[in-house]
């Protein structure tokens, strides 16, 4: 089974990018492990999947791994969100058929927000939730209408069905394969802090991952310690935050010396402090 250049192991970063609730994890997890759940849990910053695919390519046959990023769906925590996008290769733009104002959202948010961080990575427009609508004509011409702004593909899905879900993943990563990309990535984005709770919870979030060795390493901790302290990533409340904070200070305690964290911590309660 050849490999590319039969000597390099390829990996293919893809980002699943839309709103809250539009079945992005769902579609990870259909592709995945090809199971379904009708339970809506909210991500908590980014979650990275990891999937083996045979593809064929520039005429070959190519064995990759798509590293799979979920990112957080709610506007607001641009940190984290910039941060994942760095060094994507390609996207998977996700919106749910049953809510008009989630398409709308890709065109005005989350599309020029990948473009803006790492430049015209190929792109999939993918409508979800195909099973809940009665006539699909009427959004599929939508959905080709829509990408062909973008000069990307579009396909309807099913997380629940599995309908084109196999589908689109292997499309957009032969895609990555033969893309030769037209603006460098990797670009950095200078973030501004609004006075929010949201945008102290995105701070923190980063703050804390950039501290303990990156997004992969810091943000399942910062998982974990989110859901102990009940943080609603939509709405995070100060009181839950600095819950949180206390968290991660605990698990700081383990690997870095009491002034260090001391200093993390009296940080990100500034943070939450001066919020409004």
């Amino acid at each position: 089974m050849p490999w590319e250049s039969m000597s390099e192991y390829v990996k293919k970063k893809i980002l699943l990018l839309g709103d809250g609730a539009v079945g992005k994890t769902s579609l990870i997890r259909r592709f995945v492990v090809d199971k379904f759940s009708d339970d809506y849990i909210a991500t908590i910053g980014t979650k990275v999947t990891k999937k083996d695919v045979r593809l064929k390519a520039h005429g070959e046959e190519y064995f990759i791994t798509l590293m799979i990023w979920d990112v957080l769906g709610q506007r607001g925590y641009s940190a984290v969100q910039a941060s994942s996008f760095r060094g994507s290769q390609g996207a998977m733009m996700v919106y749910d058929l049953t809510r008009p104002d989630t398409l709308k959202s890709l065109e005005e948010y989350w599309i020029p927000q990948i473009h803006e961080s790492v430049g015209k990575i190929p792109i999939a427009i993918v409508g979800n939730k195909v099973d809940l609508i009665d006539r699909i004509r009427p959004y599929e011409e939508e959905a080709k209408e829509f990408s062909a702004a973008y000069e990307s593909v579009s396909y309807l899905s099913s997380a629940k069905s599995g309908e084109n879900v196999e589908k689109i993943f292997r499309v957009i990563g032969k895609e990555v394969l033969e893309e030769r990309r037209i603006e460098e990535a990797g670009k950095s984005v200078e973030v501004e802090v609004p006075p929010s709770i949201v945008q102290a919870s995105d701070k923190i979030i980063m703050d804390f991952c950039n501290q303990f060795g990156g997004i992969q390493a810091g943000m399942p901790i910062v998982r974990e310690q989110f859901i102990k302290a009940g943080v609603n990533i939509k709405s995070p409340t100060k009181e839950g935050l600095i819950k949180a904070v206390n968290k991660l200070a605990e698990v700081e305690k383990i690997v870095k010396d009491p002034q260090t964290v001391t200093l993390n911590k009296n940080r990100r309660l500034a943070l939450i402090r001066d919020a409004r």
